[in-house]
């Protein structure tokens, strides 16, 4: 089982590894954590693999201090949900976020084959701005 679906401290540090690091690792980030037919659903957005990785990358570029924590975790078989909260700073702009996800896990591998996630984020301290509806 993999380290990084199996508690919510190994899902946090998937979820601290995602946006942290040099974008050239994005691939191996995706390939240590996802199976090779994974998608993202985010907010309603449909990422299959190869777009998932670029988007982190992507992310990645922009990102200079990602904080996050998994506050509630639940795995149970190949079900996993969670809630994380965190601080980011995307292009010098302070960030917080919540989001809610929920994965299912190749049993095998432990690594994920889908993950939705729904989440929300604006300034530090003012109202969401983003993914709020």
């Amino acid at each position: 089982m993999s380290e990084y679906t199996s508690s919510r401290e190994g899902f946090e540090r998937a979820m601290k590894w995602a946006l942290t690091g040099p974008s050239e690792e994005a691939k191996a980030y995706a390939e240590g954590t996802a199976t090779s037919n994974f998608y993202h659903v985010m907010n309603g957005q449909h990422l299959g693999y190869d777009v998932y990785i670029k988007g982190i990358a992507e992310w990645r570029a922009k990102i200079s201090h990602y904080e996050p924590k998994v506050h509630e975790f639940l795995r149970d078989g190949d079900q996993l949900a969670a809630r994380m909260t965190g601080t980011i700073k995307v292009d010098g702009n302070d960030t917080e976020f919540e989001s809610f996800l929920f994965a299912k896990i190749e049993r095998a591998s432990g690594k994920m084959e889908w993950l939705i996630e729904r989440s929300v984020w604006g300034p530090v301290g003012g109202a969401s701005e983003h993914g709020v509806n």
